[in-house]
């Protein structure tokens, strides 16, 4: 049964469907323009990557966050949410910082630095503190926005955007998988974690969406992308899908839309 958070998501697309604001994944404009959404190639994230952070893979939980927010306990519970999100996504991305002085941002890029990883997340410092400024779980937002991106490095390791990508002018749908698989994670935390505040994750990206619907970066309308992570909340929390069963799930979803 749904807590009183998860009954008013509804609400919250509605309240949010009109909202605009910067992006946390929407194209960059100083250093690079991609064309398609959060997601850089690897030619793309090489300026990226030459000032960022050190980069950091999460297997247990128990390795030391790259020091930024300023609050070492919040490094810690990020570090912990970053292993969990590998684990459940099946994946082993790459994590750093960049300096997002052009445009608060985050990126999934195919480009690896570190053996083994399926792809690099790249989260911007300044976005990190504005969403660290929130008042509502605030850790949970960057969570959210985390996942996302954890979401394309599922595409990337399962060749998905050329399915899903397949004929579009736009990012959308491949965005919009990423957010159903993001609403995957919440959903498993919630099953695991009763008390784990899953709306904040729709309210989130719900925020971060845009009514720019002919723009190549569009990455879809707030109530498209809060409806997005509720899907695939539900196929992890009502559903109990496999992770296998979840990827054909969000595909079938965004190939409909």
């Amino acid at each position: 049964m749904w807590t009183r958070r998860e009954t008013v998501v509804a609400g919250l697309l509605t309240i949010l469907y009109g909202a605009s604001g910067t992006c946390a994944c929407a194209p960059g404009n100083a250093r690079t323009r991609p064309r398609r959404g959060c997601v850089l190639t690897a030619s793309e994230a090489q300026p990226y990557l030459a000032k960022a952070s050190d980069t950091r893979v999460f297997l247990t939980g128990k390795e030391p966050m790259i020091p930024r927010s300023g609050n070492r306990n919040f490094d810690l519970a990020l570090a912990r949410t970053l292993s969990k999100a590998a684990s459940v996504l099946e994946v082993l991305p790459g994590f750093a910082y960049y300096e997002d002085y052009d445009e608060f941002n985050a990126y999934a890029t195919p480009a690896v630095r570190r053996d083994r990883a399926d792809g690099t997340v790249l989260f911007g410092g300044g976005l990190l503190l504005d969403l660290m400024r929130g008042k509502e779980s605030p850790e949970v937002s960057v969570a959210a926005v985390c996942a996302h991106e954890f979401g394309h490095i599922v595409q990337f390791k399962h060749d998905l955007q050329k399915v899903v990508q397949k004929g579009q002018k736009t990012a959308r749908r491949g965005e919009l998988q990423a957010d159903f698989l993001a609403g995957y994670f919440a959903g498993v935390r919630k099953r695991e974690k009763p008390d784990f505040p899953a709306a904040v994750f729709a309210a989130t990206q719900s925020k971060f969406g845009d009514l720019d619907v002919d723009s190549p970066g569009h990455h879809g309308t707030p109530a498209e992308r809060g409806a997005a992570i509720v899907k695939g909340f539900e196929a992890a929390y009502r559903q109990k899908l496999s992770l296998a069963d979840t990827i054909v799930a969000s595909t079938n979803y965004v190939t409909a839309i």
